[in-house]
């Protein structure tokens, strides 16, 4: 007679043991794992919320101290804003983390794809504003020819021209690319339609450096702040009732 060894299951206090043993269910049997990433995208959501709409108040407060809106915003509101981006730029991520966690499988290469896209969004942006808050304002333009074009955030500019790739580009891809994470969910209707719109508007602003009319980049701006903004309340109460992609 042969004896035979049975794998022990463990029991964590969080939830019980799947019968592979490899991964802990909640009491409503859903994953740890995914109940956990569901609840980083709820917090990333609201986060990002907060964050747009000081954003915006920054620079309505900036724009109203200067009387007009075609002068670049002057500091202290242009560094705010700044280290607001440098602040949302990481939880942006996150949250393209968890909607490619949540995601069917059949819209998983395009979620991935979204992933890539805010990563490089989110590191171009981060170098801009970094070397802006650090390098350019330790340095006297008056000395340095050429300045204005490496620097200021009044085009034609170097940098300014990078921050657009970051936000108009690969934002606006990456929003669009997430967007079959939620083609199968009636109750998404509203994630859908307000990742199309923002991603749309941040490409649809290109326009304005492509023909050196400025003015269209605010279309790009009202789509990656005010419209994406709106669009993270659906999302995060998409994750807080269930996998927003079910």
């Amino acid at each position: 007679m042969t004896a035979t060894t049975h794998r022990p299951t463990a029991v964590t206090p969080e939830g019980r043991e799947r019968p592979n043993g490899f991964e802990a269910l909640d009491a409503k049997g859903e994953a740890l794992s995914a109940r956990r990433i569901r609840t980083i995208g709820v917090w990333s959501a609201r986060t990002i919320v907060v964050l747009e709409i000081v954003y915006v108040a920054v620079f309505v407060v900036g724009f109203a101290s200067l009387g007009n809106t075609s002068d670049p915003l002057p500091d202290p509101y242009l560094a705010i804003a700044e280290v607001i981006i440098l602040v949302m730029a990481p939880i942006m991520v996150a949250l393209m983390l968890a909607i490619h966690h949540c995601a069917p499988q059949h819209a998983k290469p395009y979620t991935q794809v979204a992933l890539g896209w805010m990563v490089a969004a989110a590191s171009f942006t981060t170098v801009v504003h970094f070397v802006e808050l650090t390098v350019a304002r330790h340095i006297d333009p008056a000395t340095f020819p050429g300045y204005a074009r490496i620097f200021d955030f009044e085009w034609p500019s170097t940098f300014y021209a990078i921050d657009i790739v970051a936000w108009d580009v690969f934002f606006g891809l990456a929003l669009l690319f997430a967007v079959p994470a939620f083609a199968h969910r009636s109750d998404a209707a509203l994630i859908r339609r307000g990742l199309i719109a923002s991603g749309s508007l941040c490409l649809i602003g290109l326009i304005g450096p492509l023909t050196n009319a400025l003015a269209w980049r605010t279309i790009g701006i009202v789509g990656y702040t005010i419209v994406f903004g709106l669009t993270c309340v659906p999302l995060s109460r998409g994750f807080k009732e269930g996998a927003p992609t079910g």
